[in-house]
């Protein structure tokens, strides 16, 4: 795989883990430790179809069967069934939900109504650097506003300026 094509992977899982890490962090009861957890790997979880051998075909194709509604659905159903907790169900439909929205904006869009093999999309650039700042920055001020998450890189901004104001004296 050329090393442009790594990057621009890199960048787009490390994106979907983001937003679903500061939904997850951001709008649940769950605790810290496991939201961070649930908010990665669900963020990520339709992306698994990059496992899957291509000699499988169609449903099992990057944006095939785990980028549609039903596979989001039968993974919080399995999430509540397994914890039987709301809090946990929700944190992974956010998750998972976070990484449909944000492929389903692209130009390759994903599986809307499966298993009827269709795509429907506004085709924006959402993996670009436009909008991977822009889910970034969302991302971090959604961690900064509704969790302590962001708390040390806030203290250490406070602590450099107390010391250029402690100098400037």
């Amino acid at each position: 795989m050329e090393p442009g094509r790594v990057l621009f992977l890199t960048v787009a899982f490390a994106t979907h883990a983001v937003v679903g890490l500061a939904l997850v962090r951001g709008f649940t009861a769950v605790d810290p430790r496991t939201g961070t957890w649930l908010g990665v790997v669900f963020g990520l979880l339709p992306d698994a179809d990059f496992l899957f051998p291509a000699a499988w075909g169609w449903p099992f194709v990057h944006r095939g069967i785990t980028h549609s509604p039903v596979f989001a659905l039968a993974v919080v159903a399995a999430v509540y069934a397994i914890r039987r907790t709301r809090a946990a169900a929700l944190a992974a439909a956010l998750a998972i939900g976070s990484h449909l929205l944000i492929d389903s904006l692209s130009p390759m869009g994903i599986q809307w109504l499966y298993p009827i093999e269709t795509t429907w999309s506004p085709g924006l650039d959402v993996h670009g650097a436009i909008g991977t700042i822009l889910l970034w920055s969302l991302s971090l001020g959604v961690l900064a506003w509704r969790t302590n998450d962001l708390a040390g890189v806030r203290r250490s901004s406070a602590r450099d300026g107390d010391d250029s104001q402690g100098q400037s004296n």
